[in-house]
């Protein structure tokens, strides 16, 4: 679906309160498009029945897409929602008590510990890493570059993203183990895509995904377990897991025990290699359908980084490459799908939801709404630029990474990622999708390209790093 924008932009205001109504659909309705699509089908009933819609199936949920709604969810969570919704107690069974499943006090203890880490000071050490890691990248499709090999630029985000964060959490323990690591986050990834069906979403019921969810955990935590001994036996090093092997509870002086750190590092790795990996490939995927745009990209890295790697100190001047970035994530939010549960009684756009009912919304959708974006399935990156009218970083209706007391706690780390990876690459390679490149979006755990993207390299002779 194509949104065109009917309201002068002049009147575009992010603050518009909701002023709708709650539409109510057939029982039902249209239930056989969450098997292909549910990004599409979320659009549907928002194009059918507006903003605020109550949807009764096997999963019942009130769909809200008006940022205000949106906003009141988000940031009232813990008081008047919370994440015990179908959806949740299914990546309960693969992530445990983690910050991203976890509640009440826990989650609130957890996140006093961890915040402090994956602040936007504590990440810069990590900075070199990145750098690292993006520049053997580089250096290995060189090859590619000169025979003119089409390859999935999808698998190559992956495997880099998934490097990065297991040598930020284990070092040259994710080395050794990088593979199974792999095997493990995919697996997880597919379960996490599944609807949560009546049933099946108990891990007690044997499903063959069900079994092989319970295989993979185990040999994840026993792999976890003996990475911690090592460490305890005299082998502590600078990287998260050391970190979080050393911090304490500010109130108690306890440490996190060794099953609240495998859960917290298995969220953090799968949640967070995912995301950044969909989000660069769809960095990509843009870049090549707008050649201006990434010609005034590379004379940025230019003018900013010369003809020399990128370092720490350039990135806030690299301006328009944070924009693009942005605006990708507005257009393609990786993580697009949210939802929250209902403590009890609450009203929401001016109606009484029930105790135990689940709030659904697409960060796709909202994301695009036409009332708070012009032209909002056009990539236009200056539309964050912080002199714009627009404002977009400011706008409630983007929210690529949520808002409120759950907002992710690794934002900065994956902003700083998606730049180093971004100038490194380009200014080495010209990315082309190929014409055998099919594509079409599909809204699973994440929001990925569905066949992948198929590109080629050309090198840059014109702008190449000393």
């Amino acid at each position: 679906m194509t949104h065109q924008s009917t309201t002068p932009r002049s009147a575009i205001a992010p603050e518009r309160p909701f002023t709708g109504r709650l539409a109510v659909t057939p029982p039902f309705h249209r239930q056989w498009m969450l098997a292909g699509n549910p990004a599409r089908f979320f659009e549907r009933l928002i194009r059918d029945h507006g903003d605020f819609v109550r949807y009764r199936g096997i999963i019942s949920f009130h769909l809200i897409n008006h940022p205000e709604l949106v906003h009141q969810v988000l940031k009232a969570t813990h008081r008047q929602f919370d994440k015990n919704s179908r959806v949740y107690n299914r990546f309960r069974n693969a992530f445990g008590d983690g910050l991203v499943t976890a509640e009440g006090e826990r989650w609130k203890r957890q996140r006093k510990m961890l915040h402090p880490i994956f602040s936007s000071a504590s990440i810069r050490r990590f900075f070199d890493l990145m750098l690292e890691s993006a520049n053997a990248t580089a250096e290995r499709w060189s090859v590619r570059a000169r025979s003119g090999e089409v390859f999935n630029m999808a698998a190559e985000m992956d495997h880099l993203m998934l490097e990065i964060a297991g040598r930020a959490f284990f070092s040259q323990a994710f080395d050794r183990t990088a593979d199974r690591i792999s095997g493990w986050t995919h697996a997880i990834n597919r379960y996490c895509a599944i609807p949560p069906l009546p049933v099946i979403s108990d891990l007690r019921f044997p499903t063959p995904l069900n079994l092989k969810l319970r295989r993979v955990l185990s040999e994840y935590r026993d792999f976890v377990r003996d990475v911690i001994r090592d460490r305890m036996a005299g082998g502590m090093k600078d990287d998260l897991l050391g970190v979080l092997l050393t911090s304490k509870d500010e109130d108690t002086g306890e440490p996190m025990g060794e099953e609240d750190i495998a859960e917290e590092v298995l969220g953090m790795i799968i949640g967070g290699h995912e995301t950044s990996s969909t989000a660069m490939t769809w960095i990509w995927h843009e870049l090549h359908h707008h050649p201006r745009i990434e010609q005034r990209l590379v004379e940025e890295i230019e003018a900013v980084c010369g003809n020399a790697p990128v370092t720490l100190d350039q990135l806030p001047h690299l301006r328009l490459t944070t924009m693009v970035i942005q605006e990708t994530l507005r257009l393609h939010p990786p993580f697009w799908f949210e939802n929250r549960n209902t403590i009890s009684d609450v009203e929401l756009g001016g109606v009484i939801i029930p105790r135990g009912s689940m709030i659904v919304f697409s960060r796709y959708s909202v994301q695009r709404h036409p009332d708070f974006w012009e032209c909002p399935d056009e990539f236009r990156p200056e539309r964050f630029d912080p002199e714009s009218p627009e404002n977009g970083e400011g706008s409630r209706a983007f929210i690529p990474f949520g808002s409120g007391p759950r907002v992710c706690i690794g934002r900065h780390f994956a902003m700083m990622e998606l730049v180093v990876i971004l100038v490194t690459i380009l200014q080495r390679y010209r990315v082309i999708v190929d014409a055998s490149d099919r594509h079409e979006m599909a809204a699973r755990m994440t929001m990925v390209p569905k066949h992948g993207l198929k590109v080629r390299l050309e090198t840059r002779t014109d702008f190449l790093p000393a």
